[in-house]
Parts: C-alpha cells; sequence; structure tokens
C-alpha cells in the first residue's frame, strides 16, 4: 500500500433531515482504498453503502441531505470542500461510478454511442468523428457484439446485462484512477453477474484503477476484493482483509451474514438466520445498533457504543465480544 491512500473516508456522518425526523444514514464511516486495490463495503439494504458512495460521488441533494461531520480526501484533496466547478472535473476523469440501475441511469432519448462520445466531448478530450471512434471501441472493449451497429441504438433495445456493460463503458471511458460500482448486477441473473464481475476485475487488471464494490453478495466480496468494510446502521462495524474477515470474523454482524449464507464447510448444517430487522435509521437504539439482534449481546451492548478493537494488525470490529464471535466463527 502507498503512503497516502488514494481515497480516505474519516468519520463520514450524513444526515437526512424532514421535518422534525432526522435518518442519520451515514453515522461515522471510516475507510481508505489505496491504488490498485479492490475495497468492498458489505452489508444489508438500508445499511448506508449507497449513501456513502454518493456522498463520496457528492450527488446528494441538500437539503434533505446534510453532511454532519468527517471527510473525505481523493489523491490528498478535501473532496466535500472542493468548488463543485471543480469537482465536476475530477468525476469521469479522475473516479467515476457504475449505478445500479443502468435502465434509469441511462438517457432514452439518446443513442449509447452519442452518450459515451459526449464524456469525450464534454471533458474536451475528443470531438466529432473522434469521439463517436472512441465510443464504438470502448463498446467492442466491454463486450458489446458489432458495437459499430449498436452504438447507435438506444437503452430499450438492450437487455440488462448488456446496459450494464454500456454503463462500464462510459465509466471507463476517461481512464479513472477510482472506480466505485454500487450493486453493480443488481436484477441480474447469475450468468451474467458472474460475467460483469469478470469484466470488471478485468479491466481493473489491465488498468491498474482502484475499485470499490458495494454489494450485499459475500460472493462476490470473497471472489473480488482485497479488503472489505462491513457496514450495519450507517457504521463500519468490521474491516480488513477479506480473507482474514470472512475466515474469521470478528463481529457478531459479520458472522451473523456468514451463518444466513450455504457455505461448503457448513454442509450438513442449518442455516442461521438473522433475527429481526434493520433498524430505523432514525431511532437507532442504544449502544451497539445489532444488540437487538444478535445472540451474543449482553447488558453492557444495548447500554454503551462498542469499542473498536484491533483484531489483528490492519483489522478492526467494533463488538464487546470479539473472542466470543471469532471463537465461534
Amino acid at each position: 500500500m502507498s503512503e497516502q491512500p488514494l481515497l480516505n473516508v474519516d468519520d463520514l456522518r450524513v444526515e437526512f433531515r424532514a421535518g422534525r425526523e432526522t435518518i442519520h444514514a451515514v453515522n461515522g464511516v471510516s475507510f481508505h482504498v489505496a491504488a490498485g486495490e479492490t475495497a468492498a463495503i458489505l452489508g444489508e439494504s438500508g445499511s448506508g453503502k449507497s449513501v456513502t458512495a454518493a456522498t463520496i460521488m457528492r450527488l446528494l441533494q441538500s437539503p434533505p441531505a446534510f453532511i454532519a461531520g468527517g471527510a473525505v480526501s481523493f489523491k490528498g484533496e478535501d473532496v466535500l470542500s472542493m468548488p463543485i466547478t471543480e469537482w465536476r472535473g475530477f468525476c469521469g476523469r479522475e473516479i467515476a461510478m457504475v449505478f445500479q440501475d443502468a435502465l434509469v441511469s441511462l438517457n432514452p432519448v439518446f443513442s449509447v454511442g452519442w452518450q459515451i462520445a459526449e464524456l469525450f466531448r464534454a471533458h474536451s478530450v475528443a470531438s466529432g468523428k473522434e469521439a463517436s471512434e472512441r465510443a464504438i471501441e470502448l463498446l467492442d472493449r466491454v463486450g458489446i457484439p458489432d458495437p459499430t451497429v449498436r452504438a447507435k441504438d438506444y437503452t430499450h433495445q438492450f437487455s440488462g446485462g448488456m446496459r450494464q456493460r454500456v454503463m462500464i463503458a462510459m465509466a471507463i471511458a476517461l481512464s479513472p484512477d477510482l472506480l466505485i460500482a454500487d450493486e453493480p448486477t443488481t436484477a441480474l441473473d447469475v450468468t451474467v453477474q458472474a460475467q460483469i464481475m469478470e469484466l470488471l476485475e478485468d479491466l481493473r487488471s489491465e488498468t491498474n484503477m482502484a475499485m470499490i464494490l458495494i454489494t450485499h453478495d459475500l460472493g462476490v466480496v470473497a471472489d473480488t476484493a482485497d479488503h472489505v468494510a462491513v457496514m450495519y446502521a450507517g457504521r463500519v462495524v468490521e474491516r480488513g482483509p477479506v480473507s482474514e474477515v470472512l475466515s474469521n470474523p470478528g463481529h457478531a454482524y459479520t458472522l451473523a451474514l456468514l451463518d444466513s449464507v450455504p457455505r461448503a464447510q457448513n454442509k450438513g448444517r442449518q442455516l442461521r438466520p438473522i433475527i429481526g430487522s434493520p433498524p430505523d435509521l432514525a431511532r437507532i437504539p442504544t449502544g451497539c445498533a445489532f444488540s437487538p439482534r444478535c445472540r451474543f449481546a449482553t447488558d453492557i451492548c444495548r447500554r454503551e457504543p462498542p469499542p473498536s478493537v484491533a483484531v489483528a494488525p490492519g483489522r478492526i470490529a467494533e463488538c464487546y465480544h470479539v473472542e466470543s464471535v471469532l471463537n465461534d466463527g
């Protein structure tokens, strides 16, 4: 890892304020990503993963969203205080994002080739015929058959997997140093999911770009990521190298996620679902937010916020019962 991370997120806090209610969507998130590595953000729906990504990309509308604290730096630059005109210069060229739903994210009234070429025009990289030719090259690079013809087609003429490939082509058009992929395989069948993830990994290897993968899929994390940050109720409750965290989790929530999905080593054992539901982010429980659903919880878990425990070098877990969880896992 380089001395200075490519991206550093430190104690980030984001609130959504509506009338008298405040939703604490991101509640003290910290993690970093080094050049060339893949970091995964893992957690159930509603844990704050996508809001974290949208905050990094400065896509949240204020109001109702407000950054209540923390910092985000990219290549040493303070992202949150950067003038928006300067930040727009970073987007696409230095940092880019693949969104969950390509059908919604792509413009239905322009051909996909035009939309990709517009990135080159907007950033004064190329124009006219050259921009169109580069768009065709990108469609070919992400595996779109007959790209010269398909560049003239519109969003509705593509399958879900092909639309996602178009989104990836747009994201990598300007060779960014960091790609944020927010649930890039949502609503795709298993075969297409594998193809999309293989494509992202190939592109990352070819260009040495860093990647943040936002997902709830443990298998994707295990196959793709170098490091993982596990989120619950707006916080990173455990982070560290993927191989260590998934093989021997230190937080009760990480263990519960692993116990709730089929694993080869658990053959013959009954799956153990996570009881209850994620908390209302406007009314997060006192103490550990996971305590109402946790089989290890004791009185102190319900009263006091858990400590950040150094499980191993480069690895932390916010839990009062790290040793018990490690022994159980």
